[in-house]
């Protein structure tokens, strides 16, 4: 059985030093996305992990049952009047395809209170994440280019992240089609 808690849950239960001990723990296992998200670490200790005391942010983990201090899945959380989002979604490697995934991002709308949340995510990882979007229908809004990094686009699902949204997605479907297309003809010459 998958136990999806809350980091909330442990506010005022534990101490200090263990809180912090297991904060950091569960942002440990997404480390290494600051590659793609260069201020990942900052905005994980100065932005959502001291906003989970109030109503809008939250985060969800899921510890090995063999091992309970190793944690095997998270998702930081936001839910606001303008956006209920899914700010990171991890499961590890070795848990995919177990249910892990389901579990946690099951637990994630029903805290969100949406089976549409926003996500966003570099345009690399979309064949991972393509079993949670097809289950969900979830559906491709907006890509952004440039906004985190150099080396992918964003792509937007259930919502934008930008607010007056100059080319609507099928513009910029065309245009990356054009670019792909481009390339293509550059390459037989």
């Amino acid at each position: 059985m998958i136990k999806v808690e809350s980091l909330k849950d442990y506010l005022g239960i534990i101490s200090d030093e263990e809180f912090i001990n297991l904060a950091t723990r569960i942002y440990m296992i997404t480390d290494f996305i600051c590659e793609d998200y260069p201020k990942h670490k900052e905005w994980y200790f100065t932005k959502q992990l001291p906003a989970i005391s109030g109503e809008e942010r939250n985060i969800l983990f899921v510890r090995n049952l063999k091992n309970q201090n190793e944690i095997i899945s998270m998702a930081c959380l936001k839910k606001d009047e303008e956006e209920q989002k899914i700010c990171t979604l991890y499961v590890s490697d070795k848990c995919r395809g177990l249910g892990v995934g389901t579990a946690i991002v099951e637990k994630s709308m029903k805290w969100l209170g949406t089976t549409k949340p926003f996500i966003t995510l570099a345009d690399y990882k979309l064949e991972m994440f393509k079993p949670i979007i097809n289950k969900y229908n979830w559906e491709l809004t907006e890509i952004v280019s440039g906004l985190y990094n150099d080396r992918s686009q964003e792509l937007c699902f259930n919502g934008t992240l930008t607010k007056n949204n100059e080319t609507t997605l099928e513009q910029q479907l065309h245009k990356k089609l054009i670019r792909i297309l481009e390339c293509k003809k550059n390459q037989k010459k």
